[in-house]
């Protein structure tokens, strides 16, 4: 019979199922869209016929970074099937736990996480020349197919915005970390 801590794991995963299926279907539509766009109206941009191939780029970069991304997170679920969670002791004994943390660390691919690592960085070179792209033809953006220029548009803005909240987050928990830290020192 499983363990409760295991059926509590598999239950909390079922609830979560539904938004992981969302913003799996949302992450993946989103290149889709551009990919779809940036090959079907790749000559349809006057203003600046690099939008279309750029549109295609990020797409791609996106498809590459979830496949990669997916590969570490199918090999993690796999360690946690077959190796399940060694149950934390207060007496103070968790050899067992520890051993099990550095197992499920190394069994993570790290050419896939720096591979990662770089796609991300690539993908956020192309969102900057991309931005530069689209807000430079704002003004003459009526010689751009409507489709292309506010597609590529608000997938700029949004990006911007995403990017703008994760900096706040990762500010705030850096200074959080930094205030544990000092009041854990006195």
């Amino acid at each position: 019979m499983p363990s409760k801590a295991a059926v509590t794991s598999r239950l909390s995963f079922f609830n979560l199922l539904p938004c992981v299926i969302v913003i799996t279907l949302f992450c993946l539509a989103i290149p889709l869209i551009l990919l779809t766009i940036g090959i079907t109206k790749r000559d349809d941009c006057q203003a600046d016929p690099r939008i279309p191939k750029w549109m295609i780029v990020v797409a791609v970069l996106m498809l590459i970074e979830r496949f990669i991304g997916s590969v570490n997170t199918i090999k993690d679920r796999r360690f946690i099937r077959e190796n399940p969670k060694p149950v934390f002791e207060e007496d103070g004994d968790n050899h067992a736990l520890i051993d099990w943390t550095q197992r499920r660390k190394h069994n993570k691919s790290s050419v896939f996480a720096v591979l990662g690592a770089f796609i991300r960085l690539v993908q956020f070179i192309t969102f900057i020349l991309g931005c530069v792209y689209v807000f430079g033809i704002y003004s003459i953006s009526d010689q751009c197919n409507p489709l292309v220029f506010w597609t590529s548009f608000i997938y700029c803005l949004l990006s911007i915005i995403f990017y703008i909240i994760g900096a706040c987050v990762l500010g705030c928990v850096c200074c959080c970390v930094a205030l544990m830290n000092d009041s854990f020192a006195q």
